[in-house]
């Protein structure tokens, strides 16, 4: 999202979403509980009485558009509930049919001087057990302009317990490429967007953690069974700002990747890019190349090295949220890869050779996207969450 030509429409719409929280920051790698929720003033669904008292019963999705401020990722629950992130610092739930506040950690979505910035709440996921363990995660940018965070509570009917952060990455110095999108895999492992932060060069070299996919076990620490080697996150790399992750039922990657606005010497506007089936240990091709294989700081792209299954090439789009739609879904969109676009809306994608194509779907697809259980289709844009049948 770091395109000059963003600037002034984000800054628009930061506006109406506040600025930092004043709520404490849990201590990075914390060992034990800390309170960061907001203490619910409305009564909790009735725990069923066969399961524990954190247990939410059945709920119904919303059913049309509701207010949302500035909801940078969206996730449905087992139980029919949806959370969501809203960039100043607040993750909301819906449930028992409103909006209440579930956690709040302490973010900025301005740089020190008040400007232009791509930090805040960013990225939400929850447990693939999570009907078992309630737990929630959420990326977020720190206070302290120095390091960005994956913080995990425990859901009780609609409150957050036992604050952790349990994942610690730089933020860069400067306003952008911070990434910070989450998804569970069918491996059961967290899956972490992070960005270059404006250092090209990190794309492609596996020990840094930019410019990456990064691999988690649920509790923040490196499965041993990561490609390059033990106690390196890297899944996938060379990627400039990847702003959306989702896994299809089959395990399939997707992933979106802002294009270049002329770092080290590159085009300044276009470019954006969708990656439709990410590798495990596959290095893509920034900074090397850009778009459909546009040789960069080299005379060709480097051998082994895909290119994107989709390219805005001339045109500046701004991607962003992006999940699967299963054979269930609204007929525009069903068993398509969907994903929205800061300034152009939503985006259908059919696959095609050499190159898949796109539709465009609702302008109002702005962050983030996702199919909920009652295979409607939510997404949201700087003040709302909508829905689709």
């Amino acid at each position: 999202m770091s395109r000059l030509a963003s600037a002034a429409l984000l800054c628009v719409a930061l506006a109406a979403c506040g600025g930092t929280q004043t709520s404490p920051t849990p201590t990075p790698r914390a060992s034990g509980s800390a309170t960061a929720g907001a203490t619910p003033t409305t009564a909790a669904a009735t725990p069923s009485a066969t399961t524990d008292p954190c247990d939410v019963a059945g709920q119904q999705p919303p059913s049309g558009t509701i207010a949302a401020g500035f909801a940078t990722a969206l996730a449905f629950a087992p139980d029919g509930r949806l959370f969501w992130t809203e960039r100043s610092g607040t993750v909301k739930v819906w449930q028992n049919g409103a909006a209440r506040d579930f956690a709040h950690v302490s973010t900025v979505t301005t740089e020190r001087g008040g400007g232009y910035s791509e930090r805040g709440l960013l990225g939400l996921a929850l447990s693939p057990t999570f009907s078992s363990d309630h737990l929630v995660f959420a990326f977020y940018s720190d206070a302290n302009y120095t390091q960005q965070h994956v913080i995990r509570w425990r859901d009780c009917a609609g409150a957050a317990q036992d604050a952790q952060v349990i994942i610690t990455l730089p933020s860069g110095a400067d306003c952008c490429h911070k990434g910070g999108r989450l998804a569970f895999g069918p491996d059961g492992m967290l899956y972490v967007t992070l960005g270059e932060e404006h250092t090209s060069s990190a794309a492609q070299d596996t020990g840094d953690v930019r410019g990456k996919i990064l691999r988690y076990k649920p509790d923040g620490t490196v499965p041993p069974d990561n490609p390059f080697g033990a106690g390196n996150p890297v899944y996938a790399y060379g990627f400039r700002n990847p702003f959306g992750i989702a896994f299809s039922s089959t395990g399939q990657m997707a992933v979106t990747n802002n294009g270049p606005s002329g770092d080290s010497g590159s085009p300044s506007t276009g470019y954006d890019e969708l990656y439709a089936s990410v590798q495990r240990g596959t290095g893509y091709q920034w900074a090397d190349c850009y778009g459909y294989s546009h040789p960069l700081a080299t005379s060709s792209c480097p051998a082994g090295q895909p290119g994107p299954d989709w390219s805005s090439e001339r045109s500046t789009v701004v991607p962003t949220g992006v999940t699967f739609v299963d054979a269930a879904g609204p007929s525009a969109y069903a068993g398509h890869i969907v994903f929205c676009t800061f300034e152009g809306g939503m985006r259908i994608f059919t696959p095609g050779s050499p190159h898949g194509s796109v539709a465009t779907g609702p302008s109002t697809c702005n962050l983030a996207v996702v199919e909920g259980p009652d295979h409607a289709l939510y997404w949201s844009d700087a003040g709302h969450i909508y829905r689709s049948a």
